[in-house]
């Protein structure tokens, strides 16, 4: 599992492996960034290891939230995905499994 991102102004998502099924990690995780200032509420998901943070953008800012939260070792922004990076990834693999069935059915 990769690390992802996505924000928009006042609510940000994340996938890390360390959430991923593990309710140990996943409950500190929680109180964490819940006394973050600024956060108003946190949505896990650990089938998929995924967390929404809503925030309120006057109080914090997404930088200083991403910053907190590489910090605090359940995240990691230099290896994560943005949305764009994994519609590019998965167009480059349907692309590779096209071009693939289009040489053997000219062989």
């Amino acid at each position: 599992m990769d690390y992802y991102i996505h924000d928009i102004p006042g609510r940000l998502r994340i996938e890390s492996p360390l959430l991923k099924n593990n309710e140990p990690h996943a409950q500190k995780f929680e109180a964490f960034v819940k006394g973050i200032p600024g956060v108003t509420s946190v949505e896990l998901k650990l089938d998929i290891g995924s967390a929404t943070i809503h925030y309120d953008k006057t109080r914090i800012d997404h930088t200083r939230l991403i910053g907190l939260l590489d910090k605090s070792g359940y995240f990691d922004h230099l290896k994560a995905k943005t949305l764009d990076e994994r519609i590019e990834a998965g167009v480059d693999e349907v692309a590779h499994v096209m071009l693939d069935a289009v040489c053997e059915a000219a062989e």
